[in-house]
């Protein structure tokens, strides 16, 4: 971006700051354009966004406020319009569509649309809601259409747990929920691109996760990375790898080498068309971190990984990364 005073290509600055929301104090890596020539600092609308979300979603995670994302597939499941939504929560009529969209919700309304995110919960909404007789019968209808579709609902949200632990998003998730499906279809797409070992998965999960919060302020997959001695790796991988073949994602093929050491290499599983797991940015940033890493042994990857501050800083102890450390990545 060229300077408005000197007219001269500026440098992005990113450094550690905080933000407030709603009087909090939250800290964020704070992006900037600096003017060498004349000293000053210039944000641009998508920096203001992005220096803002980071505050924002921290707030959320604190008050176990949902998520836009989560607040637009709770209304989805449904088939209704934002404006229905509102209606059936007794909101003011543009109130869900802003909280979609970005705005914070209070705790009493945040507690209203998590209620209506269970099928049985929505229809006692319904029923108290000021609808006519003839939308109630109909929503009532559509609720009980989605309880009988996802009748195992429960069950995945068990399986989620077992995997992955808490399903509320946070800044160790990179402020997604979490969902294996998600890490297996990455683990596809990536077995689908090379044969790749343990290791380089490992990594490559790791950057495309972080890469894609850099690039779009969440994670693709939910999951949680810790720093262990051969860089970062996402918690309990063994367990979603195991999870991913099990669904047929990958085959894991084990190798005995001559100094005994065993590796394990993914291959592509049965039939799986991974765009049904992800979307097309996140299946872009697949993309980019498969080309960077193309031909890249497991020794190498492991090196890059090491000069990241998100393996540095959290190295000593084990520790889980922040996803705010995203924004020093320094091989993407």
């Amino acid at each position: 971006m060229q300077s408005p005073i000197t007219g001269k290509e500026m440098k992005l600055l990113i450094r550690e700051s905080t933000l407030a929301i709603r009087k909090e104090s939250f800290p964020v890596m704070y992006h900037v354009w600096y003017c060498e020539d004349s000293g000053e600092e210039f944000e641009d609308p998508n920096m203001m966004e992005t220096n803002l979300r980071q505050a924002a979603d921290q707030y959320r995670s604190k008050y176990n406020l949902p998520f836009p994302e989560e607040i637009r597939e709770i209304r989805e499941q449904y088939g209704i319009s934002a404006a229905k939504m509102s209606e059936v929560l007794r909101f003011g009529i543009n109130q869900y569509k802003q909280y979609e969209h970005g705005e914070l919700p209070s705790e009493s309304n945040a507690s209203l649309i998590f209620l209506a995110h269970h099928p049985k919960d929505f229809c006692q909404l319904v029923e108290y809601s000021g609808l006519v007789e003839e939308e109630k019968i109909a929503l009532i209808k559509k609720a009980k259409d989605v309880l009988e579709k996802n009748a195992h609902w429960r069950e995945k949200e068990w399986t989620t747990q077992l995997l992955m632990g808490s399903t509320r998003p946070d800044v160790e998730r990179g402020f997604r929920q979490p969902n294996p499906y998600r890490i297996s279809a990455m683990t596809r797409f990536f077995a689908d691109i090379m044969p790749v070992f343990k290791t380089q998965m490992n990594k490559m999960l790791f950057y495309a996760d972080f890469v894609h919060f850099k690039r779009h302020g969440r994670s693709i997959s939910g999951a949680k990375y810790r720093a262990i001695e051969m860089g970062p790796v996402p918690n309990n991988f063994d367990g979603l790898f195991q999870f991913a073949e099990n669904e047929g994602f990958v085959r894991i093929e084990h190798h005995e080498y001559p100094n005994g050491s065993i590796g394990s290499k993914f291959l592509p599983g049965e039939l799986i068309d991974v765009s049904q797991f992800l979307s097309p940015s996140e299946i872009n940033t697949l993309k980019d971190v498969s080309e960077r890493f193309k031909g890249v042994r497991s020794q190498e990857i492991i090196q890059v990984s090491h000069e990241e501050d998100a393996w540095l800083k959290n190295a000593a102890s084990r520790s889980l990364i922040n996803y705010l450390e995203a924004y020093r990545l320094k091989a993407m």
